[in-house]
């Protein structure tokens, strides 16, 4: 497989680990499974010619890893077979729903060592292979159902001057590559640099750069991208307030395409219930646990994929473990995209779409749960062709076994 390469280095890193002073280590293993049936009514997200669709999914996953003082090194991987099956007949000029069938594999190796009380080196490769664009850009409002190959590499590099101050530099290599063609592949180099300050612990400033660099192999525009934003996070017992802001303008390689800059920011509030253990952590991080929350977020932001336009999106999401047993979620999202290229020229197309869902499901142990979703989805869009709606339904099981630790209620999560 194309992953091959990057598993070696995977597993030549796993090697070495030992060397690396693990005296006192603990070991961790977290295996797992899910299992999931949905129903969309508007499958290929079309305004004419709804298609239903029926799709089976299996995910098995483990986790392994092993923690020490100096250093952290976990590989996670989750196998995922795709089956999809039309609800109705297809006419013979059409290809079936089984025709997206495939086996997507999801791999992370992450790493990171001590090298000195101040310096921390860390590392990271994740891999995956899918067929849905939100999996490269979660801005994205990209239909398409073409498989694809993420790879991501990244190391980096923190340096803490004191408690209360700290800089992290970060390189990221993203690649990109299709299987049914060269159509779309591509290359991106971003680089990072952070300051962090920490006036307390529940208090922290951020001050970041970004600048990075996206190729094509086809005759899609490259362009040059600079962001620079300052993030605040302050935490109190049960609550965590973000925000921040600032700039990213994005020029193009052809100069047919105009430039396009925009103000950029990002606000939320988020509570939960336990509170969250009271640790130092960089701005944007969450600890959110599953027993109560709630997360309400505004942002704004140019995509990443093909495409480019300004999306401004609200987000929101609820949840509650009712008598220890019952989960019940409401989530949901709304975006405004904004396009500044579309088609490959400048164009006037907007779009709004919204997706909600809700969830209820039955807790059977702290690692085992049942549930069903309900959800809907809408696009309208001053382009009409690109308007759509889609009613999905969907019922899923997990299984989460985290040996050696406590689990169910008390685990970390991100509910968006």
């Amino acid at each position: 497989m194309k992953f091959s390469g990057k598993l070696a280095i995977i597993l030549v890193a796993v090697t070495l680990l030992p060397q690396a002073g693990f005296s006192s280590s603990k070991f961790v293993v977290k295996p797992r499974f899910s299992s999931a049936s949905r129903f969309d009514s508007n499958f290929y997200l079309t305004k004419d010619n709804e298609r239903a669709v029926y799709t089976y999914l299996v995910q098995p996953g483990i986790q392994l890893g092993i923690e020490a003082p100096k250093t952290k090194a976990y590989i996670d991987y989750t196998f995922e077979a795709y089956f999809y099956r039309d609800k109705d007949s297809v006419s013979s000029n059409e290809d079936p729903a089984s025709s997206n069938d495939y086996f997507g594999h999801l791999v992370n190796f992450s790493a990171s060592h001590n090298l000195t009380p101040r310096i921390t080196l860390g590392f990271d490769d994740t891999f995956y292979r899918t067929l849905y664009p939100y999996n490269y850009d979660r801005l994205s409002d990209n239909i398409e159902k073409r498989q694809y190959d993420i790879n991501r590499l990244t190391p980096s590099f923190l340096y803490e001057f004191e408690d209360r101050l700290s800089l992290g530099v970060r390189y990221r290599k993203t690649d990109i590559n299709y299987e049914d063609s060269s159509e779309g592949d591509s290359t991106e180099h971003r680089g990072y640099v952070g300051l962090i300050y920490y006036p307390t612990k529940t208090l922290s400033f951020e001050l970041d750069y970004q600048h990075w660099l996206t190729n094509y192999e086809n005759n899609s525009p490259g362009y040059t991208s600079d962001q620079l934003r300052l993030n605040f996070q302050k935490r109190f017992k049960y609550y965590t307030f973000d925000a921040g802001t600032g700039y990213h303008i994005r020029s193009f390689e052809d100069s047919k395409f105009d430039d396009a800059d925009t103000v950029s920011f990002k606000v939320s509030f988020s509570g939960q219930n336990p509170p969250p253990p009271e640790i130092k952590r960089p701005p944007g991080m969450h600890f959110i646990r599953s027993r109560s929350h709630f997360y309400v977020a505004a942002e704004r932001n140019f995509s990443n994929y093909d495409s480019y336009y300004a999306a401004d999106r609200f987000t929101m999401s609820l949840g509650h473990v009712f008598f220890r047993k019952i989960l019940a979620r409401i989530k949901g999202y709304y975006q405004m995209s904004d396009y500044e290229q579309f088609g490959g020229l400048n164009a006037n197309r907007e779009d709004n779409i919204y997706n909600v869902s809700g969830s209820l499901g039955y807790l059977f142990a702290k690692n085992l749960s049942l549930s069903f979703t309900a959800g809907r989805e809408v696009r309208n869009s001053n382009f009409s062709d690109y308007d759509y709606k889609n009613n999905f339904f969907m019922l899923t099981l997990d299984f989460n076994w985290d040996i050696g630790s406590r689990g169910g209620h008390t685990e970390e999560a991100l509910y968006y």
